[in-house]
């Protein structure tokens, strides 16, 4: 929408970068997300493709950037249309109003272990006995138990997203019992792919490949410089001679870099990747890599609780931390193998930016009416996901950092999943990459 007057009679945008209240709700890619006229929703009049997910700020978005306020998460139903903003502290609740002393939100890494009373505050000061209870998001399984043997309030989130706490305790004085609830938001800097799938008692391996930017090569499943996987983009390939040299060795971040050493330890994320590969990134003593596969997740125990057991079934996550700004970058799932497995299996793609969700691909964006995308037992070791296609766009006159992910499909107007074979995609590249932004 457009009103008031500039220059010489000019109509001016209202809101032109989300900062205030306007009288219409905006579409842009610099308005996406963003609750323009004030109503309490978010994005309700724009389309988007089923799948496709952004983060979501309701009320003035003039206090996003206040202490205590942090967005949700709307994602594109089957329909093309955004669904509700879910989760976050808004500006509609008054969250810049929040007092901080008692219970209140907190921020970590993904992996990375949360000491959860730090969010209790205030409220914690006359406990005795304390309990804590996680509830996960969406496609996080198994949950991770709290404190696991000792202590209590110990907590090791899997995946980004939104977590929800609840905190119970006893009075000392008093004996009484009382709760409260709080969100833990778990994001990590730059683009994060993660993949989660059943982890039923036979084996089933599947794994996550990210290709080169803009590179049109074929993949490699084994292993090349184009293709970002099992065999070459682990702490033990990259800590010897790996031939995934995608960026500068001696660019500064925010360009994007091969190894940096962030001089805050916590920001080194990969230091915190469950199943001792955190410990050896740390030891290398070099920082993180881009792009990095922070756990190959080849056999696991579905019934383990405790991610730091070497057999919890942990999440495979591929990280680029500082990516390339206007270069598509292509994810693929590999069905490796599985050991005389006669059931369905089911992955599931999450894309973060920046911390924010940019898509949840598998359950949802593929075939109408819509269904999960499913790997029947007879793909074992042929079948090959063209997942998306994603990129960061260069920064707007607002300044923006979201990022674009574009489902690929077999065919659009039935919106179905490419699924191809290995033999297919190490034999040519296709199909191309969108246009241009």
């Amino acid at each position: 929408g457009s009103g008031g007057a500039g220059g010489e009679g000019a109509a001016v945008p209202m809101n032109p970068c989300g900062s205030a209240c306007g009288d219409e709700e905006l579409c842009d890619e610099s308005h996406l997300g963003v609750d323009d006229d004030c109503d309490g929703e978010v994005d309700e009049t724009c389309g988007c493709t089923a799948g496709q997910a952004h983060a979501c700020f309701r009320g003035d978005p003039s206090y996003l950037a206040y202490a205590g306020c942090f967005p949700g998460t709307e994602i594109c139903d089957d329909a093309g249309t955004w669904g509700p903003c879910v989760g976050g502290l808004h500006a509609a609740d008054m969250c810049f109003l929040d007092d901080a002393s008692g219970c209140h939100a907190m921020q970590a890494a993904p992996f990375a272990d949360v000491d959860l009373k730090e969010g209790t505050g205030s409220f914690s000061e006359d406990a005795g006995a304390e309990r804590w209870t996680v509830a996960c998001p969406e496609g996080v399984d198994p949950c991770p138990e709290v404190g696991g043997a000792e202590p209590a309030d110990d907590f090791k989130p899997l995946q980004s997203g939104e977590y929800t706490v609840t905190y119970t305790k006893r009075g000392l004085m008093d004996g009484g019992t009382r709760s409260c609830t709080y969100p833990l938001f778990v994001g990590a800097r730059g683009l994060r792919v993660e993949l989660e799938w059943e982890h039923l008692p036979r084996s089933v391996d599947l794994d996550l490949h990210l290709h080169r930017p803009n590179s049109t090569r074929p993949w490699r499943i084994h292993g090349s410089p184009e293709d970002c996987g099992y065999s070459n983009c682990t702490i033990d390939a990259l800590s010897s001679s790996s031939d995934i040299r995608w960026f500068s060795d001696t660019a500064t971040p925010p360009e994007p870099v091969n190894w940096y050493l962030d001089p805050e330890e916590t920001n080194n994320t990969c230091y915190h990747a469950p199943r001792g590969r955190g410990n050896a990134w740390r030891n290398l003593g070099r920082g993180c890599h881009s792009p990095r596969l922070d756990l190959d997740n080849v056999v696991c125990d579905p019934a383990v609780t405790d991610p730091n057991d070497t057999d919890f079934c942990a999440p495979e996550n591929i990280n680029i931390d500082f990516p390339p700004r206007g270069q598509w970058m292509r994810i693929g799932v590999h069905y490796y193998g599985a050991d005389s497995v006669t059931s369905d299996v089911h992955p599931r793609i999450k894309v973060f930016c920046d911390g924010a969700l940019g898509a949840e691909l598998g359950p949802r964006g593929f075939y109408q009416p819509e269904q999960p995308v499913t790997f029947a037992p007879a793909d074992a070791r042929t079948r090959f996901w063209l997942v998306a296609d994603v990129l960061f766009p260069e920064p707007d006159a607002c300044g923006e950092r979201t990022c674009i992910v574009q489902p690929i499909y077999a065919d659009e107007a039935s919106r179905s999943p490419l699924l191809t074979t290995q033999r297919a995609v190490e034999t040519t590249f296709t199909p191309e990459y969108p246009p241009a932004p």
